[in-house]
């Protein structure tokens, strides 16, 4: 149908401007004819003009060589004046026709040599040599007989061509108006074919405002269905936050009570009673202790982990600069054991929990110097510059981001663990060879959503690791909602 429609518009427009095209054409011949009209009446007035001063001056010329009187020589002057201004204007014409044009010059030629006898012939009756003044006079008479005949010749000649033009100006008249009357015969279907087009035009789009109307009641009815299902989900969800915030308060003080006292009880053991039990007793007791270290440490982590959403401080301006100088401080001993360096940039001033963002470079900094290589002195550099706004962000006021980058010349570790360590309780070495409980590395990645960034690491083994963070300038506008793990757009215009 749209084709249709589309094909008929086409041909509709193409009427109406071939009918343009046509009309235009029929004014332009009408105009050029009534200008061919109107040239062609010029040509015959000037010849007229001229003819008609001619004769007046030949008049007053005949009259003052006959009678000598004054006034004819007057009259003869103003005729001679009028006679001079038609042959310039009969100069200034042209005809249609090039044969007739020659015509008309010659006939100015005749009139040019006809103004020179009479003015000679009047300089002569003045000089009273009427002789000769006679037979000048009988020249006129001769020249203004040929003048007569080329003139009656122009003017028939110039009456043919004006009668033709007025007969091709009624040809064209005609032509006009039988295309006006073409043109409304044929415009009264084309006018009642659009307006049923348009009726039908009008009759769809009711039609589909009505559809899109019911299309909108029912996704609106749907938008509160679900919205009302979001909502149970997240009292659900929130109802299991708290849960898991009462279960985090009971594994760090219930919990670790028992733990204490198990511990406490070991080290009276193995200090009272460490002679009688024994070797064997001994080792027991030393393996049950470690057990409630390592388990005690682990529901610390958790506790921690757990507290990244629910515990964050209000998010405020930090000097990165001034935060990594206090982490290097408060592991100055570890550093100084394992001979590390720490280069750092220039860092930026950014909008972040103060807190959250120490622990962050701490585990960062921490597992560069557990894993490092025994085989050279450990380098830590942490860098950073401009970036654009990772993929996920489609916000129109996106704001500045940095990607800040620490990069140590460790162990490292395969790439295809790079998305693993990240998760809870991954491990890619033994508790023998490394110390832990594989929650640091997933705290980090907790801290760095809540502020709306990401973080990822790269590495070869034997090659060092790469963890790149991506953070906000102001993490107010993309942060993540406690309890609930959402994307805030606090500020977003």
């Amino acid at each position: 149908m749209p084709r249709f429609t589309w094909l008929n518009a086409v041909l509709i427009i193409g009427a109406v401007l071939t009918n343009a095209v046509i009309g235009l054409k029929n004014i332009q011949d009408i105009a050029g004819i009534q200008k061919a009209l109107t040239n062609a009446g010029e040509v015959m007035l000037a010849i007229d003009s001229m003819n008609i001063s001619m004769l007046n001056a030949e008049s007053g010329q005949r009259g003052y060589l006959l009678s000598k009187e004054h006034d004819f020589l007057a009259r003869y002057n103003n005729n001679i004046t009028q006679f001079k201004s038609t042959v310039e204007r009969l100069q200034q014409v042209r005809s249609q026709s090039s044969t007739q044009q020659k015509r008309i010059e010659n006939f100015a030629k005749l009139a040019q040599i006809k103004l020179h006898s009479l003015t000679a012939s009047i300089e002569l009756a003045t000089s009273s040599d009427e002789s000769q003044s006679e037979r000048i006079l009988q020249d006129v008479q001769l020249s203004q007989g040929n003048m007569r005949d080329l003139y009656r010749v122009i003017i028939e000649e110039e009456t043919l061509i004006r009668e033709e033009l007025l007969q091709r100006l009624d040809k064209a008249r005609t032509q006009a108006r039988n295309n006006v009357v073409w043109f409304t015969v044929l415009s009264i279907p084309m006018c009642i074919f659009i307006l049923v087009l348009l009726a039908k035009h009008l009759k769809n789009q009711k039609l589909a405002k009505q559809q899109l109307e019911a299309y909108n009641q029912t996704l609106e009815q749907k938008v509160k269905e679900r919205t009302h299902a979001l909502e149970v989900y997240t009292e659900e969800l929130n109802r299991s936050n708290r849960e898991l915030e009462d279960f985090a308060f009971v594994a760090s003080h219930d919990l670790q009570e028992p733990l204490r006292k198990i511990r406490a009880f070991a080290d009276r053991l193995t200090n009272s009673c460490g002679e009688q039990l024994g070797d064997k007793g001994r080792d027991y007791l030393n393996r049950m202790n470690s057990a409630a270290v390592r388990m005690s440490t682990l529901i610390s982590d958790l506790l921690e982990l757990s507290r990244v959403t629910t515990r964050g401080k209000p998010f405020e301006e930090v000097n990165l600069n001034i935060l990594i100088q206090k982490v290097t401080e408060d592991l100055e001993i570890a550093i100084e054991e394992s001979q590390s360096t720490i280069v750092v940039h220039p860092l930026p001033v950014v909008v972040a929990d103060a807190s959250q963002l120490s622990q962050l470079f701490s585990n960062l900094i921490s597992n560069a110097v557990k894993f490092r290589h025994a085989q050279r002195a450990l380098i830590i550099e942490v860098t950073c510059e401009s970036t654009s706004a990772p993929d996920h962000i489609t916000l129109n006021n996106q704001g500045d981001w940095f990607k800040i980058t620490v990069s140590d010349n460790g162990i490292g570790f395969a790439t295809e663990y790079a998305e693993k360590i990240f998760t809870p309780f991954q491990r890619l070495h033994t508790r023998k060879e490394y110390a832990g409980t594989g929650i640091g590395l997933a705290v980090c990645r907790r801290i760095v959503e809540r502020h709306g960034g990401q973080i990822n690491a790269t590495s070869q083994p034997d090659g060092g690791a790469t963890f790149t963070i991506l953070l906000p300038t102001d993490a107010n506008t993309f942060s993540v909602k406690d309890n609930t793990n959402e994307l805030l757009t606090t500020k977003s215009h």
